[in-house]
């Protein structure tokens, strides 16, 4: 279907901009009044925000209560999805749905992941539940607190329609989006919220999809129009109270969407939260604290204003005469234009935020406005199974709390299994500096009965178990002997405790080499041998914990374990999807310690100079084990036009897409797992 016909389908539906009375409202919708939607609560309130819960809609009951929050706002990617919404699903679009739903059991994921036939005829529809929607619909499951959400990217626009009309209803629900704001009264602050739902997609702007109504998707995903974004406008000037604190609620993030943070300046938001980039930590900015100059930030909105206007030029031929009869459609219209009008269209100079322009050649004529470049607060949030925010409310006051699970990084500094993790013979005699400088510390004051036993019984270097104070403070660079007494501590070897730095003779002695496969992501043993066929299992000798949530398989023979790894499915042996949180196996390879520098501990090899490298091999920068269950490759969403690359590199949800995410940004598949002296 042409533009044309997409915008022509918007009429008779804008409940904004109206003119005379008319309203324009579906059947059962009711006019947005000033004051409806509101709350009041008194004392102190606990708001808890939280994003992509993805139709594990119970857990938002669980999570109020682990956070002991009064509201919840979501960000979207809510799981707006019924028992029809899988037929009108896309096939890439389920499978990506799929994926990361929380609903769906890990052998179908598999199985989904497998190459075959469609999604919907290998599997029925009780394998594959998008959401528990349909259980809050007919009342057998309740929301504890009252929700406030707007939709994300991956929803089924025919329910939400229903929603907008009142067929579809949920108590303690309310979807916030362009036609309808809430305001809540707590902790002695007006919290206004309004919120915009749907990818932002450039080219998809004008685009109405299948909607029906005003709100754009298709195929099991949405999208964010320009006259949802006039309407927005609209309704944020009709309800505006100079006495009131805005919240901007979207799943796009306003910091990489610049005409989404051009927007939140019109709106007069105080704070924006947002999601979309699926961090393991939420984030909290103003513009001010991540732009070095305001000529930067104007870059960025000037980048996007640019990419509007390639598809403005492109489609108002077509749109313009669509609306030309609709006085509401050109009023909204207008409205989002003059959000992008107020743009800057370079760099330098001009003012981001509409007002007067400063500079050499306008003397006298205003200071450029910097109020929302340093005092709008913005909060990307971590998905909601990693972390959230809580916004408290008291007297007038709103403070914050962020949570997050965080990266795993214990196979950095993860205790050494005895036996197994020891430092190698090989490396010892780089330690000898340092034992024999244990030798010499009792120098220091007059030696004790067992002192020198002790010390003799310890040390695996052939020196002389007797003080020699003389020759030790004749030693070259030995000067400031505080400092050698610091080195030689064995409390500053990383990732070991006491007991295991002081016990040199246990680490010298030999230890048979691992025959196994890495299993990262895995909790417990019986999920490794579910990872393995029935003949295999038997092989398996014996199953190792290393490390907070990975394990070794031990085999008799290298022939055995790398028949094994044969065997195993392509998607356990190499990351093909952005799931970080998927099993994945490999050779188990321990790290050997070829340098002093590299038996200090477990913080990872950082490529200093200091503790120096002895072999003489060129060491890389910052370089991880690849157990972390974060890798970086699920840093963030980027656009959404773009191949999702973390969870141009992150995972990019692109935003310039219709839906999220393609690829995937896995570790390098010949990573070494790392050890505990990594």
């Amino acid at each position: 279907m042409s533009t044309l016909g997409k915008i022509s389908k918007l009429t008779g539906y804008l409940p904004n901009g109206a003119a005379g009375g008319h309203t324009g409202l579906p059947p059962g919708a009711a006019p947005l009044l000033p004051n409806n939607g509101r709350i009041i609560q008194t004392g102190g309130v606990r708001v808890l925000c939280v994003a992509d819960v993805r139709g594990n809609l119970r857990s938002l009951n669980e999570l109020a209560k682990q956070a002991r929050a009064d509201h919840i706002i979501h960000t979207g990617d809510f799981g707006f999805y019924d028992g029809t919404s899988l037929d009108r699903i896309a096939e890439k679009t389920l499978k990506h749905v799929a994926q990361y739903s929380p609903l769906i059991s890990e052998p179908v994921k598999k199985a989904i992941g497998a190459p075959g036939a469609p999604v919907k005829q290998r599997f029925n529809a009780s394998d594959l539940p998008l959401s528990e929607l349909p259980q809050f619909l007919d009342g057998s499951l309740k929301l504890d607190v009252p929700v406030y959400t707007v939709w994300g990217a991956c929803e089924d626009v025919r329910v939400l329609e229903k929603f907008r009309s009142g067929e579809y209803k949920v108590t303690n629900l309310h979807i916030i989006d362009e036609a309808r704001s809430m305001l809540l009264e707590i902790g002695g602050v007006k919290l206004r919220l309004l919120g915009l739902g749907g990818a932002v997609v450039m080219h998809k702007l004008f685009d109405n999809g299948e909607g029906r109504t005003t709100i754009a998707g298709g195929q099991g995903t949405m999208w964010t129009t320009l006259l949802q974004m006039g309407e927005l406008v609209d309704t944020a000037n009709r309800v505006y109270d100079p006495t009131e604190t805005r919240i901007f609620i979207t799943h796009a993030s306003p910091a990489r969407e610049g005409i989404l943070n051009q927007l939140s300046v019109t709106l007069k938001a105080d704070f924006s939260i947002s999601a979309g980039l699926h961090f393991r930590y939420g984030s909290s900015y103003n513009e001010f604290s991540v732009n070095p100059t305001l000529d930067h930030y104007r870059g960025k909105l000037a980048a996007s204003k640019a990419s509007f206007n390639d598809v403005w030029e492109t489609v108002k031929g077509e749109v313009q005469p669509a609306i030309s009869q609709n006085e509401a459609q050109q009023n909204l219209l207008h409205n989002a234009l003059d959000i992008v009008d107020k743009m800057p269209s370079t760099a330098l100079g001009g003012n981001p935020f509409g007002g007067p322009v400063g500079g050499a050649n306008a003397a006298g004529v205003g200071q450029v406005d910097e109020s929302a470049f340093k005092n709008m607060w913005n909060f990307n949030l971590a998905d909601a199974a990693f972390g959230w925010l809580v916004l408290e409310v008291q007297d007038g006051r709103i403070g914050t709390e962020m949570r997050a699970q965080g990266f795993n990084f214990a196979h950095r500094g993860a205790k050494q299994h005895p036996g197994h993790a020891q430092r190698s013979p090989a490396a010892q005699p780089a330690q000898q500096p340092f034992n024999q400088g244990q030798q010499q510390r009792p120098t220091q004051q007059p030696p004790r009965g067992p002192a020198v036993p002790e010390v003799k019984s310890e040390s695996p270097a052939p020196k002389p178990a007797t003080p020699q104070p003389q020759t030790n403070v004749n030693l070259p660079g030995t000067a400031d002997k505080k400092e050698n007494e610091k080195i030689s501590t064995p409390a500053a070897t990383n990732g070991t405790s006491n007991g295991e730095a002081a016990s040199p003779v246990a680490k010298t002695q030999p230890s048979e080499p691992i025959i196994g496969l890495f299993v990262m992501n895995v909790t417990s043993d019986d999920a490794v041998r579910d990872l393995f066929k029935d003949e295999d299992k038997e092989k398996i000798l014996k199953i190792e914990k290393w490390g907070q949530s990975n394990k070794v398989a031990h085999f008799k023979s290298i022939e055995e374990r790398d028949a094994v790894l044969a065997s195993l499915p392509e998607d356990v042996k190499s990351r093909t999807g952005e799931d970080r949180s998927r099993p994945l196996v490999k050779i188990f390879q321990p790290r050997e310690n070829k340098s002093f520098g590299g038996n200090r501990g477990g913080a990872g090899n950082w490529g200093s100079s200091r503790g120096g490298n002895s072999s003489g091999t060129p060491q890389g920068g910052y370089r991880s084990g690849g157990a972390s269950d974060s890798e970086g490759g699920r840093g963030g969403r980027g656009g959404r036009g773009a191949p999702r690359g973390t969870r141009g590199g992150e995972r990019g949800r692109g935003r310039g897409r219709g839906f999220k995410g393609e690829s995937s940004s896995p570790a390098p598949s010949n990573a070494t797992p790392a050890t505990g002296d990594s």
